[in-house]
């Protein structure tokens, strides 16, 4: 029975003919299955349908007779029943010596290139076969049964290959003798070869001479083929044949005469498929297959072991060794064609697979994607490896249940998950869900699962880690509602916070109290300390401020120094009891580096409803009461006044105005001279900015500069008188006026911006002011922080630029930092040299400050000089530079030429512009 056929296949006709046996109590009659389909597990496949044996196709009429008999009583193969007696094997003088369509086949073969097949195929028989039959003679003699197995299995398949199946069946015979170490009767078989061979020979030659000039031109259209297929056969005419067969169908092909030969074509080229003999001198293909299958670049390529043995041990050893398939000879050309075509597609889909599941598992890998399934009528509960690995199972199949995997989350998730699976189970109830599970290791995990019903009963589970995404979402969440530095609550959380408060607030018709507090002088601690220890004073503060209140009390940091509280109003006097005991407690002795402290704190208090009935309005109000306290004296606290409002109103146009101011080009710099005591001439310039307000006129710095440092609009600022100053310095020097030296005052928190050093240098660059004759400004607060700045410092000084100190004798820098930093100058401060004249000690400072300069090789600049009296005094005291009132108020661009060709030696009594 054909294994493969429509309706009903071969499988399913023998087990209804076995039911129908069992049924009716018959015995069961023998099924013999004939398939061309060899795969490994077929004759399992066949038992399993209730087949008795297998036959491979092809087969010969031989094979089907010794099968028959095996199964067939004797009495009916001894009978005349119909059909058996073309079961028998004619005797071999009836038979005709070449089988017409095998030589017909052959001269088909190789006409699309104009030449025959046949005609090639048989004059390599006719020269060959007469030695080969010495040999076979002499092995015979020599009782060599290897070589008579070798010899005669070639034999008998170049003479199958030309249809000579009389001579073929003889050298079979003498195969199998060797192959059961019996050579019994060796000696007569090889009498009848001898004897057939001439006449076989001579019937070849007949057979290529009629077909020579005769060839038809209608030939079978093969269907085209693509791929590279090495032919390895120790058999030179099989060889030919075939490898012009499977060229004629489209292949490209490699040819191996031995195992040596194709392992070395496998190791340099590997091919699509192998054709491979099973039975060859040096290496069989049994143990070639197994090597192939052994190397991870050639595992995949498909072999089909093609041979003359046909015994189902010879079938089994070529599948144990890793064939695909297995072919018998005589080959069926066109349908090996086919089955080239099939492995070759189902080798490349299955490399396809393999790789798309390789990339599929790297993605899951990489998104920590796994999955499990349950199949709820079993019970059996998969863990697939991805998920196995997140969870750290060192035994997954001990998940083999729901509640084993159950067993891994965590007891808080545990029934949810539970009846977020059964609902999906029972009533297509799907839900994707979060959840936590403990690892192998103890860690635990967030997991996110997503759930598919595959078929009714069975769900599949996808699982993805997200405990990443879940911590940096959690960070994220963190980082959103308090503030990193010290803990409180930040902005945005206390700004909800306010808004709910409020809502609640106005539902029960209850009262609330706002505090705004404000760090008094936190500006000059940033300033003169630097960043790092201002931080750490508010982390002390915000801890004292947790300590003044009580648990229901809300405190938050809405950023830089400005704190704000929430509290209760017990009683009307409640909020100023808390401003109170924060005033208290902020005011501590604290210690910071090398100084110690006791921080003060401005507080506002404002009341809802009363002062406001929205967050905006309370907050303003607030505000208005901290500048009040700071107005006040600072370190108090202040009621809010509705008189505060305007004040608090003006502030907030100061700050609106002064962005607008920046982008409207509102600002102008005048210059004040710097004139040299022993010459009396201008060697240098300040630049000093000034705000032309619409309505107000020209404002002065002391007035919009704190302002541009708190709502952080100095740097742009900065970097604007910078560039304005350097401009017109150049435009002064093209116009061919004496060279001067340009300072500019720089903020420090300007110059504590790391870009700094680059913004000067393309200002410099751009202006095409030189780097010498640029001179910074800054406050000796920057000195007093030079381990954050000394970068600045010497980056600067690599350009050129000279640096001075502003102001100098006012902060509290020291020796060790002057003596450190590459600096250029000091320029006294204008309330030391107002003080000379009436103040000795003032005077002795001032000396003391010049005498130091000049010890560390410094440039010094008096600042503030208003009377000749001062000018005599510094004269004396070897100051280089003066600046002030007497010499010159800061004036406009255009006046400055005029200035350059003054000499103020000698000046008396006489007040410039």
């Amino acid at each position: 029975m054909d294994c493969h056929m429509p309706e009903m296949d071969g499988f399913v006709t023998s087990r209804t003919i076995r039911e129908w046996e069992r049924q009716q109590g018959r015995p069961a009659t023998p099924i013999i299955a004939l398939t061309a389909d060899i795969h490994p597990g077929i004759e399992e496949q066949c038992r399993a349908a209730g087949m008795d044996d297998y036959l491979s196709k092809p087969y010969s009429q031989e094979t089907l007779a010794r099968m028959l008999s095996h199964w067939l009583p004797a009495d009916k193969m001894a009978g005349d029943t119909p059909g058996t007696q073309a079961l028998k094997a004619a005797p071999a003088e009836e038979r005709p010596l070449l089988d017409e369509a095998r030589l017909e086949s052959l001269r088909s073969l190789g006409q699309g290139r104009g030449s025959s097949l046949l005609e090639k195929a048989v004059r390599h028989y006719l020269e060959h076969t007469p030695a080969e039959i010495d040999r076979l003679r002499q092995a015979i003699s020599d009782h060599d049964l290897e070589s008579i197995h070798l010899i005669a299995r070639n034999l008998k398949s170049s003479s199958s290959m030309l249809g000579a199946q009389r001579l073929a069946e003889l050298f079979n015979s003498l195969e199998k003798k060797a192959r059961q170490n019996h050579l019994e009767g060796a000696a007569a078989v090889m009498e009848s070869i001898e004897e057939l061979l001439p006449v076989v020979m001579e019937a070849l030659q007949k057979a290529v001479s009629h077909s020579t000039g005769n060839e038809t031109t209608g030939r079978t259209e093969t269907v085209k083929g693509s791929g590279r297929v090495l032919l390895v056969d120790d058999d030179p005419n099989f060889r030919l044949v075939t490898s012009a067969s499977l060229r004629e169908a489209g292949f490209s092909v490699r040819e191996a005469a031995n195992g040596t030969e194709a392992l070395k074509a496998i190791a340099s080229d590997p091919p699509e498929l192998v054709l491979l003999d099973a039975l060859m001198e040096d290496i069989d293909g049994f143990e070639i297959c197994s090597r192939i299958r052994e190397m991870p670049e050639t595992s995949q390529i498909p072999v089909l072991m093609v041979t003359g043995l046909d015994d189902t041990e010879s079938v089994h050893k070529a599948f144990q060794a890793g064939a695909a398939g297995f072919i018998t000879k005589q080959v069926n050309y066109p349908v090996l064609m086919h089955r080239i075509r099939f492995q070759i597609r189902v080798a490349q889909e299955s490399i396809e697979l393999h790789e798309s599941q390789q990339q599929l598992a790297i993605a899951q890998h990489l998104a920590h994607l796994g999955h499990w399934r349950w199949e709820k009528a079993s019970g059996k509960f998969i863990v697939s490896e991805q998920l196995a690995e997140i969870c750290e199972l060192t035994n997954p199949d001990r998940q083999d249940s729901l509640d084993d995997f159950l067993s891994l989350v965590h007891p808080d998730d545990r029934e949810q998950v539970r009846y977020n699976i059964r609902s999906a189970m029972d009533r297509q109830v799907l839900k994707s869900l979060d959840y936590r599970i403990r690892s192998g290791s103890g860690k635990e995990l967030f997991i996110h699962q997503e759930l598919t019903v595959i078929t009714p009963g069975t769900l599949l589970g996808t699982v993805q880690d997200i405990t990443r995404q879940y911590e940096s979402e959690q960070k994220i969440r963190k980082l959103a509602y308090s503030d990193e530095l010290t803990g409180l609550a930040s902005r945005s959380y206390f700004l909800r916070h306010l808004e709910d408060t409020i809502n609640i607030a106005s539902r029960h018709q209850e009262r609330f109290s706002l505090l705004y507090l404000d760090l008094d002088s936190f500006k000059d601690i940033n300033d003169t300390l630097g960043h790092d220890v201002g931080d750490e004073l508010l982390k002390v503060v915000a801890k004292r401020l947790l300590k003044a209140l009580r648990k229901s009390d809300f405190a938050a940091r809405l950023g830089g120094d400005e704190f704000c509280i929430l509290v209760d109003s017990l009683s009307i006097n409640y909020a100023a009891e808390v401003a109170s005991r924060c005033l208290e407690e902020v005011n501590r002795p604290v210690r910071l580096g090398s100084q110690t402290f006791n921080p003060r704190i401005s507080i506002g208090i404002a009341n809802y409803p009363g002062d406001g009935k929205d967050a905006q309005a309370l907050l303003r109000a607030a505000d208005s009461a901290m500048y009040a306290a700071k107005r006040a004296g600072k370190h108090r606290y202040a009621f809010y006044q509705p008189e505060l409002t305007i004040r608090a109103r003006k502030r907030l146009d100061m700050e609106h105005e002064l962005r607008q101011a920046l982008e409207e080009d509102q600002f102008e710099l005048h210059y004040q001279p710097q004139v040299s005591l022993s010459t009396g001439r201008i060697l240098g310039m300040e630049a000093l900015v000034r705000w032309k307000h619409p309505r107000r006129g020209l404002v002065p710095p002391n007035e919009f500069i704190h302002v541009a440092e708190r709502i952080g609009l100095i740097k742009r600022l900065g970097e604007w008188v910078l560039e304005a100053a350097c401009t017109q310095a150049r435009q002064w020097k093209d116009a061919g006026l004496p060279r001067i030296q340009m300072a500019v005052n720089i903020s420090p928190l300007h110059f504590r911006d790391p870009v700094i050093v680059d913004q000067v240098g393309k200002i410099l660059e751009k202006t095409g002011w030189s780097a010498r004759d640029l001179e910074l400004e800054v406050t000796e607060g920057v000195v007093q922080t030079e381990q954050d700045n000394l970068e600045s410092f010497r980056h600067l000084k690599d350009l050129g630029v000279r640096i001075a100190i502003d102001d100098f004798g006012t902060g509290y820098s020291s020796l060790s930092s002057l003596k450190k930093l590459p600096i250029d100058c000091l320029k006294v401060d204008q309330l030391f040299v107002r003080d000379m004249v009436t103040d000795p000690e003032s005077a002795t400072l001032v000396g003391t400050i010049v005498a130091l300069a000049k010890a560390l090789g410094l440039e010094v600049v008096a600042e503030g000089v208003e009377t000749e009296e001062e000018t005599q005094i510094l004269t004396a005291l070897g100051c280089d530079l003066v600046q002030g009132y007497y010499f010159s108020r800061p004036v406009v661009a255009s006046e400055i030429p005029a200035l350059l060709q003054y000499d103020f030696n000698g000046l008396s009594n006489v007040v410039l512009h």
